[in-house]
């Protein structure tokens, strides 16, 4: 049975996985704004990603919560350490929600009000299958967004725009003609192989599951990836 589902990245991009495989993961995006002379990560997903990704990250409670763009702006803090030193750095996690999805980003030796000013530098808009995150002013995307979604049986997707920037990542040798583009197999030194499928609009990475490599080709056949709309 062929299954099918739409994902949004932050940079407004969306992208239709259509194949056989269990396309039900969840998916986030990533994306940096360059805003200030700072670079700042900004994900998306649904709320309980952002609560996730708080939990994980040591935040035990959210100190304030601020009415932004029509959602739901809560922050609060932890301490990253240094595995190496033990020293510590103060962080703020803020989050925004939506109505079923979430925008999340930490900033180092942050208070509440840099959090606000942040997000005033994005706007932000909910749609059904994602949000996106357009920057204002001087903010900047100094590259495309990315959508992250694990499909079981091929690996985890890191999908991006295919433009002149994201091309550079591509070998210089020719791929294998496969469904829809071009498939290339290299691998990172202590890492392992992945993937890397050029498509007519979309750079799909590919890092797969260990014991399934040489079954990725085969998969990824099946499975139709496209920017629509």
């Amino acid at each position: 049975m062929r299954r099918q589902v739409t994902h949004r990245s932050l940079d407004g991009i969306r992208v239709r996985l259509t194949g056989p495989h269990d396309l039900a993961r969840p998916c986030t995006s990533v994306a940096k704004i360059s805003e200030g002379g700072r670079l700042h990560e900004l994900s998306s997903g649904t709320r309980a990603d952002a609560l996730g990704w708080a939990e994980d990250i040591g935040v035990d409670r959210f100190d304030q919560e601020f009415r932004v763009q029509g959602g739901r702006l809560r922050v609060g803090r932890t301490t990253t350490r240094d595995p190496d030193t033990g020293l510590g750095d103060p962080v703020l996690a803020a989050i925004w929600e939506g109505r079923a999805h979430a925008v999340f980003t930490h900033l180092y030796h942050g208070r509440p009000a840099d959090a606000v000013a942040f997000f005033g530098t994005v706007r932000l808009t909910e749609h059904e299958d994602g949000i996106t995150a357009v920057p204002l002013g001087r903010a900047r995307r100094p590259e495309p967004a990315e959508l992250v979604k694990e499909v079981p049986g091929v690996g985890l997707l890191e999908i991006t725009a295919l433009n002149g920037q994201t091309r550079r990542r591509l070998p210089s040798w020719r791929g294998a003609r496969v469904a829809g583009g071009e498939l290339f197999q290299d691998a990172v030194e202590g890492q392992g192989p992945y993937f890397l499928l050029a498509l007519k609009s979309l750079l799909v990475t590919v890092l797969p599951e260990e014991d399934r490599v040489r079954e990725v080709p085969g998969r990824l056949d099946n499975l139709a990836v496209e920017a629509i709309g």
